[in-house]
């Protein structure tokens, strides 16, 4: 690293940065306190509506009149709209109700309103008696945690909760898959497309990458742009947003996309042959089908910085495609076995992409996919090109760690100690795989794993 590029603080501008993160530390608590209450003054009204909508006729208009008219008195005193107390009033109660280990981890300032957001969330798949569980256990998981961090954890935690398998509930939700049209005002409508996650992210992922490529071809030292042949024709001007609409209209109306700005005479250009790059983990027993039993499916694969997927699409995606990473994990202890390899400098690039899954900053969900390899100590000053030595950063957060005073070491087994400016240290542990067996209760330990024991580190070439 060029030390001599580095952004300086002054030990005065460092002391006062150092005050404000000591008043956010004393305010963080206070303010959840205060959130705390109020959601409880919320859920109050909404007792209070409650009780008062069963004094009066079985009309469902009479019984939504009184909801209406507690939130509007609320409404007037707080500056906001008798819809949006209502919607808050609703939520308040479902907390009260629903999650009260997680409402006091908030009142305590351990987690964030973010936290307790996601924790309702994910918990809405869940039937009521199932919740209280998930609650207690979800308070804990969010703790030290950034909310996107733990996104992923909480909707794992909730599915291995549910009563009914991720597989049954694919099954029955693939059935509403459709497509609507919704009309917006200038002449514009909103196209929603409702589809498995899989297919969805695909989607997403492959019109990133084509709004990518029509982006460095346009900014391709000595293009100006602009067709030669197009005469006096405006430079593309579009934003990555307008562009990915542009493709994914042009690939759904004519199967092939027009803006592909290596089109020829001869046939499509480049662009038309790139395709979604989607990494999944799958447990070694979902790979090979042991889960097969509705009785027994509790564990799902997962696609990475999303959502779980049933077994039997992570099986047909592992028979099928060669472009998504696999990983294999010990069905109990969830340590690595194995990923694909090929060539030596392969093999590590694909191990460190499944250890970190993301960029390796405290908080940072960017999926690794769209991360950069970065040498912890640098390559320059004699760091050497190990896995020891490497992790994933997104590029606003590499060039944080090289251009400012922000110091990282690895303290092995892919763990990051990251220092901040003002002297403040944050641990970053590799996400631990969501999706792990556990033994059944006398049952025979898993084959070739010397009674249960983890096997030894993956090598990583």
């Amino acid at each position: 690293m060029n030390t001599s590029r580095l952004i300086e603080f002054s030990e005065e501008e460092l002391a006062e940065l150092d005050e404000v993160a000591r008043a956010a530390e004393r305010i963080t608590p206070a303010l959840g306190a205060m959130e705390v209450e109020n959601v409880r003054n919320q859920a109050q009204a909404g007792a209070i509506a409650e009780r008062v909508a069963r004094r009066q006729p079985a009309s469902v208009r009479s019984q939504e009149m009184v909801y209406r008219s507690v939130a509007a008195e609320l409404a007037g005193v707080t500056f906001t709209t008798d819809r949006s107390m209502q919607a808050q009033i609703t939520q308040a109660v479902e907390w009260v109700e629903c999650y009260p280990a997680t409402l006091a981890a908030w009142e305590a300032g351990r987690i964030t309103r973010g936290h307790a957001t996601a924790v309702l969330r994910c918990g809405t798949v869940l039937p009521r008696d199932a919740r209280a569980e998930f609650d207690a256990a979800a308070a804990e998981l969010c703790v030290g945690q950034s909310v996107g961090r733990v996104k992923d954890r909480l909707d794992h935690l909730a599915q291995e909760l549910h009563p009914r398998t991720l597989a049954e509930r694919h099954a029955k939700a693939r059935e509403e898959r459709r497509v609507s049209v919704t009309p917006l005002r200038d002449g514009m409508s909103e196209l929603v497309a409702t589809l498995p996650t899989l297919l969805a992210e695909g989607i997403s992922d492959r019109l990133n990458e084509q709004a990518s490529s029509i982006i460095d071809a346009r900014n391709a030292p000595g293009d100006d742009g602009a067709d030669a042949d197009a005469g006096d024709a405006e430079p593309d001007c579009r934003t990555r947003d307008q562009i990915r609409a542009d493709v994914f209209c042009d690939m759904l109306l004519t199967a092939s996309p027009l803006v592909d700005p290596t089109i020829d005479g001869d046939g499509n250009g480049t662009l038309g042959m790139i395709r979604a790059k989607v990494q999944v983990v799958v447990p070694a027993l979902t790979l090979v089908g042991k889960d097969d039993d509705p009785a027994n499916d509790t564990t799902t694969a997962d696609l990475v910085g999303s959502a779980p997927i049933d077994p039997a699409t992570a099986r047909a995606l592992a028979g099928a495609v060669a472009s998504w990473e696999r990983l294999v994990v010990h069905p109990v202890s969830g340590q690595v076995l194995c990923t694909d390899s090929y060539r030596r400098t392969a093999s590590m690039a694909r191990f460190l992409k499944a250890r970190d899954r993301h960029c390796r900053f405290p908080g940072c969900r960017r999926p690794a996919i769209r991360c950069e390899l970065d040498h912890t100590f640098d390559f320059a000053l004699g760091g050497p090109t190990d896995i020891r030595n490497l992790c994933h950063l997104c590029q606003r957060h590499h060039s944080m760690k090289q251009f400012t005073s922000w110091g990282v070491r690895q303290l092995g087994g892919g763990v990051l100690k990251w220092t901040s400016p003002t002297g403040r240290v944050y641990i970053d542990h590799p996400p631990a795989p969501l999706v792990r067996f556990m033994p059944s209760e006398g049952g025979a330990p898993p084959p070739d794993e010397g009674g249960g024991a983890p096997p030894p580190d993956p090598a990583p070439f």
